[in-house]
């Protein structure tokens, strides 16, 4: 899988929503780049009322940006995975949307392939980001593994010697609570960590997880039942 964070210029997968805010906020931190063209395969052909270049399909980007790197910033993890397949089948290089040389990440954070961090995010020692995952966290401290195409969300945050696996949702306003340097906490593949949730034990593959404590659903409809009978 090819990928680079050092290029001028650069495609976006991802003309809506999430896709413009993020790409907005690494324009901000990438002066010296421009942006040639959005990509979206559900509606294309047109110039983008306020950014003023071309909305296009997958099909345009291979024909006319083959050697431009493309940013992939949906927020869906699945189809982020997908994407990246088919660029890479593609022979097409990913951008990774990285800011170096911040005082606030540390210099020996590992970077995966076409990941994204946004610059304002705390990065301590000893992290590494999985491939396609995608980082709005307002803190990743240290001794941390993000596994590939997972999220963290906006103002989440992750402390110290925690795993979390493949395709994990770490909503908004997050906290991964320590785990210890022989026991990590874990988040399992594919788990889903609700808004506000402070989780401080590991949470099983495929769980879904919320409130403070984090605890999985069926155990809050239980406590419901009990509060509400």
């Amino acid at each position: 899988m090819k990928s680079t964070s050092e290029f001028t210029d650069f495609v976006v997968f991802g003309a809506r929503g999430t896709s413009l805010m993020l790409m907005r906020g690494m324009v901000d931190a990438w002066p010296d780049t421009r942006l040639r063209a959005l990509i979206d395969d559900i509606e294309n052909g047109f110039v983008h009322p306020s950014l003023q270049i071309p909305v296009i399909s997958m099909d345009r980007r291979a024909q006319e940006f083959p050697d431009l790197p493309v940013l992939v910033t949906a927020a869906n993890t699945k189809l982020r995975e997908a994407v990246f397949r088919r660029l890479e089948a593609e022979g097409a290089t990913l951008a990774t949307g990285i800011a170096r040389g911040q005082r606030h990440v540390d210099p020996g954070v590992i970077y995966g392939p076409g990941c994204q961090c946004a610059p304002f995010t705390r990065i301590g020692p000893d992290v590494t980001i999985g491939t396609g995952a995608q980082v709005l966290a307002t803190l990743v401290a240290h001794d941390v593994e993000l596994g590939d195409f997972s999220n963290l969300g906006v103002n989440s945050s992750v402390l110290g010697h925690v795993k979390i696996g493949r395709h994990v949702n770490v909503a908004p306003h997050a906290v991964i609570a320590n785990g210890t340097r022989t026991r990590p906490l874990v988040i399992g593949d594919g788990a889903v960590v609700g808004v506000g949730a402070v989780v401080t034990r590991s949470v099983a593959p495929g769980v879904r997880v919320s409130g403070n404590p984090a605890m999985p659903m069926p155990k809050w409809r239980k406590l419901w039942r009990i509060l509400h009978d």
